[in-house]
């Protein structure tokens, strides 16, 4: 399939990887003040994030699966794992089956996080005077620029239609 690129194709403000950094940037800093008070930076809420969904569903946690997740190396995620346990938050152990894994236990003070955490979302919604939807449209397709890219890496056909790995 050929495209057609436009006349000049290296003009930075026709380039995805520009948008998708800026918009990635401009949406850390939104929600920058409203997780201080949480006392989280932004990297970290989204592995409070995974861990909530998971202690909420009755799943395990693992170190390996929670970076498969986030689409993060372990190396990159081992950081953010200490600091969390250091405040209290989120305890690493030894799974007793097998001393490889290891798995990921929130703590009482990190379950109550979750509370004040819920108003979050809200937050940055208001914060960004984007609507719902066209918050939620962006997201969907971001998540299909992920599994374009991840497919690509892969070596497969890039389709439109499936959703970034999760």
């Amino acid at each position: 399939m050929r495209m057609e690129l436009p006349p000049d194709p290296l003009r930075l403000e026709v380039q995805v990887c520009f948008s998708l950094s800026a918009a990635a940037r401009a949406m850390v800093s939104l929600y920058k003040p409203v997780l201080e008070p949480l006392g989280l930076t932004h990297p970290q809420y989204l592995v409070m994030l995974g861990l909530w969904q998971d202690d909420r569903a009755g799943h395990q946690t693992t170190v390996t699966g929670l970076a498969a997740r986030l689409l993060l190396d372990a190396g990159t995620l081992s950081p953010l794992l200490k600091r969390l346990e250091r405040q209290g938050l989120v305890e690493r152990r030894r799974a007793s089956a097998d001393g490889r894994v290891v798995e990921l236990h929130l703590t009482d003070a990190g379950r109550g996080l979750r509370a004040e955490a819920e108003k979050v979302p809200a937050a940055v919604v208001e914060a960004s005077g984007l609507t719902l939807a066209e918050l939620d449209a962006a997201r969907v397709a971001t998540d299909r620029v992920v599994a374009a890219a991840q497919r690509a890496h892969r070596g497969g056909p890039v389709a439109a239609d499936e959703p970034a790995a999760r």
